[in-house]
């Protein structure tokens, strides 16, 4: 009988079967990593995964052998070694069985298989995010209304009157008209003239609802404030505000506009399998994924918002809304698929790939920096006005094309990759993901997402 291939795993069990195994030597450095090395393996052992809901094991192989054979196999199919390091997918909606055969093997193995849940995004408001965008729409609402009737702008194709995009803003402002003059609206809008009122949206997710919320020192996002005082002083102001306008008899009356708001976006988010490879690609688990749209914050205005368990975004319409004053047919402007698609895969993406960019050595990024000057104009104008900036965007990108190619979009891929090359002038996209799916296929198991974006930084061309 084989020596165990040591130290069992929470999620999985090993178990031998009538192998001989010589020298076999095995490593364990984490529940879901197993390396093992032996002079000759013949048998077979057993990798159980017990049936989990809504989850699956996400093995990642490498098998190196220098005489005989070692071959893993699932319910009887052999998995690929075309690469070498291979990925598949177990599902666990029963439990399954990773059987690894040895003929006379002399060689090695090694295997990662993290247990990810299968996510679902969230889609919701907030009540608190609701009163910022109201408070923003009356500190301009004079802009608004005032926007002249024949100023348009082609969009889809289409001539869009630019005041018809704000139809539901000036709609709600509107019924907000005599509380302009409002102390407390003056108070919050100190807060809006210091800084972009977007910026405080993450705090405020943080709290109770208004007019209830209070401020405590865990707050994470405290610190955007001078002080605790400051922070009390504009949550005072929202809490008294809310009051003084009613807001719980708004949301009461607008119920129906943030049913059909909701309903308009989950009929078009992308289909959530993008986040157990996103999660796989960057070696990093979320617990949530949240969407919030938003009624009261105008027409195309949006903000990254999340904390250390969660990966959000806070957005307005992408659509010239059709219908806002009949409740039984309204046409809010939510349901695009793409700019969802690009919410949820391009946004949410920058949670993982930023802070890998963030911990390049700054000698790395500076060294590279001359490769900005022939695509500066290009990227300024995108609002991407800084070499680090211009790398999230890239490698951000890169892993765009990477996911549409692991859930099968090859079309979508390529489309993605295209159109950021030849239209957007990001030109290192080509080499950042040949070297990215590189490592995919070949170092996955050796290095970390993290390691090769230095690296890839370091041989940019």
């Amino acid at each position: 009988m084989t020596k165990k291939l040591s130290l069992l795993i929470l999620t999985s069990i090993i178990v031998s079967s009538c192998s001989v195994t010589k020298n076999w030597k095995s490593d364990h450095p984490s529940d879901n990593f197993l390396k093992a090395s032996f002079d000759e393996f013949t048998g077979t052992e057993k990798l159980k995964f017990p049936k989990q809901a809504n989850a699956l094991v996400y093995l990642s192989s490498t098998v190196s052998t220098s005489q005989g054979k070692v071959l893993l196999s699932l319910k009887n199919t052999t998995l690929s070694t075309a690469n070498k390091v291979n990925h598949q997918k177990i599902n666990l909606s029963q439990s399954q069985v990773l059987k690894i055969s040895g003929e006379k093997a002399h060689g090695s193995f090694a295997l990662s298989y993290p247990t990810l849940t299968e996510k679902k995004i969230q889609v919701n408001y907030h009540q608190n995010i609701e009163l910022l965008g109201l408070c923003y729409t009356l500190l301009n609402l004079s802009d608004f209304n005032d926007i002249p009737d024949d100023q348009t702008f082609e969009m889809h194709g289409e001539k869009v009157k630019i005041k018809d995009l704000y139809a539901i803003t000036t709609k709600i402002g509107n019924e907000f008209k005599p509380f302009l003059a409002s102390k407390n609206l003056a108070t919050i809008k100190t807060f809006f003239d210091k800084d972009f009122y977007l910026h405080n949206s993450n705090f405020l997710l943080q709290l109770d609802n208004f007019p209830n919320a209070t401020v405590s020192e865990d707050n994470p996002f405290l610190s955007h404030y001078s002080s605790k005082a400051e922070a009390e002083k504009l949550v005072n102001a929202f809490n008294a505000f809310a009051l003084e306008i009613n807001f719980q008899d708004f949301l009461k009356r607008y119920s129906p506009y943030y049913q059909k708001m909701i309903q308009e976006v989950e009929q078009n988010i992308p289909k959530e399998s993008f986040i157990v490879e996103m999660e796989h690609l960057y070696s990093k688990n979320v617990q949530n994924y949240r969407l919030y749209p938003s009624l009261t914050i105008p027409f195309g205005q949006g903000f990254a918002a999340g904390n250390a368990n969660t990966i959000g975004n806070i957005f307005a319409s992408f659509n010239k809304p059709k219908e806002v004053n009949q409740v039984s047919n309204l046409q809010l402007g939510y349901g695009n698929p793409t700019s969802l698609r690009d919410i949820c895969v391009h946004e949410f993406g920058h949670s993982f790939v930023n802070p890998a960019i963030d911990k390049v050595d700054e000698s790395v990024l500076k060294d590279k920096e001359s490769l900005y000057e022939p695509i500066r104009e290009k990227m300024s104008e995108q609002g991407y006005s800084q070499w680090k900036i211009c790398l999230y965007e890239h490698f951000n990108r890169a892993n765009e094309v990477i996911i549409a190619r692991l859930i099968g979009d090859n079309n979508k891929a390529e489309k993605i990759l295209q159109e950021n090359v030849k239209n957007k002038s990001f030109i290192y996209l080509p080499q950042i993901v040949e070297k990215l799916e590189y490592w995919y296929n070949n170092e996955f198991l050796d290095k970390t997402y993290d390691q090769k974006v230095s690296d890839i930084i370091a041989e940019l061309k």
